[in-house]
């Protein structure tokens, strides 16, 4: 994934730092911080697949799978 691809992403969800990409895709905060200097640096993210379809996930506000199921119980 390009640089201005990933920060793209974060400005879509909202994400300034690290912390907001560990909340938003669940990588741990290692890896988020990488990624963040990467991009300010304006070089590529190594992303794989399924972190790129979070990613995707979270920009469309989708719920991970199962808990809007879990959400609706009860009601």
């Amino acid at each position: 994934m390009t640089a201005q691809e990933f920060l793209h992403w974060m400005e879509a969800v909202g994400a300034r730092f690290a912390a907001d990409i560990v909340e938003r895709i669940g990588v741990n905060r290692n890896t988020a911080q990488e990624w963040l200097a990467l991009a300010k640096d304006g070089r590529d993210v190594s992303i794989k697949r399924s972190i790129a379809l979070a990613m995707s996930a979270s920009a469309a506000g989708l719920s991970p799978w199962g808990e809007a199921e879990k959400e609706g119980e009860g009601s």
